[in-house]
């Protein structure tokens, strides 16, 4: 998703808001769960004395990049805030860096960089 303007996602209901929580919490376990398989893979791979060089280094740099694939859209998405974590917050989208931060990450940053922060 990209707009050209900030964006605030603000529950007020403490029900909503727990469903929220659950649900990013649900997500960031399972991409935490994908990121795992893939490092496993990779040793794998690794250390399977069958395989040759070349064959190696393809198939760990194909899951290597799946697995930068899968960090840049956790990163990017609105699972919790980009710098501290946390999934029980309300966030804010920031169009200009394309990523989610709760609003005290957001305001400590602005401070400093009122141009990357509209």
């Amino acid at each position: 998703m990209r707009t050209k303007e900030k964006r605030s996602i603000t529950l007020k209901n403490p029900q909503l808001r727990r469903v929220r929580t659950e649900l990013r919490n649900l997500l960031r376990q399972a991409f935490e769960d994908h990121a795992s398989r893939l490092h496993e893979q990779i040793n794998k791979i690794r250390y399977d004395k069958s395989l040759e060089y070349e064959v190696k280094k393809k198939k760990i740099q194909q899951i290597y990049q799946k697995s930068e694939e899968l960090k840049r859209a956790f990163l990017h998405s609105v699972v919790g805030c980009r710098l501290c974590g946390k999934t029980e917050l309300d966030l804010i989208y920031n169009p200009v860096l394309n990523t989610w931060y709760c609003e005290g990450c957001y305001e400590f940053n602005r401070k400093g960089h009122e141009n990357l922060y509209p």
